[in-house]
């Protein structure tokens, strides 16, 4: 696509292991902006362009090769650099000083760097993070915070920009973030405009209501287990600590101390993870009724769980059932 006077100039980074549709989601969500700003639309064109910082193709996480990869240039200037999605092979990507310092070079002569998924790790690699709010796919929270703990990680939330760095959530959040940038360097109209013909919801601001409870089991302590599988054995009636602490044959505050430790969260907080994410799988499966549902779940209170289950969701129990049934 050639590059017009006007043209923000766009490079969305290839990636060995990296999700297809995290490179090739933002090349339509442009080319479809361009489209649209021709047929009347306000706001400058985009030109965008599949790059690598290395020759030869690049392969997808699940064996596809991506073969129109131009190799950047050491004359190339982006005005926003696209790190995409990585599966599988990111330690290998993080392992490649050439990615890192290209990134950090082009942000010195003034370009955007904006992450999706997991690309934030790589973002988060160059430094420019510390220090910052960021976001990341929330499965990938637990990782990145001790990766990088000079970061400021909101994994609750769908997107962050900061101007000169912006990161936004799990893979399809990557459409998200262009129409992101489409409002912000050409128009909110041709953004809105665009999300229309692509059908994709705008203004999502939270990934909370996308994510999954899944507990560490791997953490070496089997103390700490026993008590887990007990709490998960009493989810629906009433369970105390001094319960899981006789399950796992420690004391109570001695379990407190190693379920914090090897879990994250207290034995109760853990309970309530538990019962909400019991919960949405109800919703998304059964017509049963809320209230057959909370008590289901273990909340004798109705009014409680709905608090609690907007709390861990960002969504009512009725409003996560529209979005989310698979009936």
């Amino acid at each position: 696509m050639p590059s017009e006077p006007s043209s923000i100039r766009i490079a969305v980074l290839a990636l060995d292991g990296c999700v297809a549709s995290s490179v090739t989601g933002p090349l339509d969500v442009f080319a479809m902006a361009n489209l649209l700003s021709r047929d009347g639309g306000k706001g400058a064109p985009f030109s965008a362009e599949l790059v690598s910082v290395r020759t030869g193709p690049t392969r997808i996480f699940h064996g596809l090769e991506l073969a129109a990869v131009r190799a950047v240039e050491p004359t190339d200037r982006f005005d926003v650099i696209l790190i995409p999605a990585v599966v599988g092979s990111l330690d290998a990507c993080l392992a490649e000083p050439a990615t890192s310092a290209w990134l950090k070079g082009q942000h010195d002569q003034g370009a955007k760097l904006a992450a999706v998924c997991a690309g934030a790790f790589l973002l988060a690699q160059t430094g420019l993070l510390d220090g910052r709010e960021a976001t990341t796919h929330w499965g990938l929270a637990r990782d990145f915070a001790a990766r990088y703990p000079r970061v400021a990680l909101k994994p609750e939330l769908l997107l962050l920009d900061h101007g000169d760095v912006l990161t936004a959530g799990g893979i399809t959040a990557c459409l998200d973030l262009c129409l992101h940038l489409v409002a912000k360097h050409a128009s909110p109209e041709l953004a809105s405009h665009c999300a229309k013909m692509l059908l994709v919801e705008p203004g999502r601001r939270f990934q909370v209501p996308y994510a999954v409870h899944s507990a560490p089991r791997e953490h070496g302590d089997a103390a700490v287990l026993r008590a887990q599988e007990w709490l998960e054995a009493h989810l629906a009636s009433e369970v105390s600590l001094s319960g899981a602490a006789a399950a796992a044959s420690l004391g109570a505050r001695t379990l407190l101390r190693r379920f914090q430790k090897a879990t994250g969260v207290t034995p109760l907080e853990y309970v309530q993870r538990l019962r909400i994410e019991a919960a949405r799988r109800l919703l998304e499966t059964t017509p049963r009724t809320v209230e057959d549902i909370s008590q289901a779940v273990g909340y004798v209170d109705t009014t409680s769980f709905r608090r609690r289950f907007k709390a861990r969701t960002g969504l009512s129990p009725d409003a996560y059932r529209r979005r989310f049934a698979l009936r």
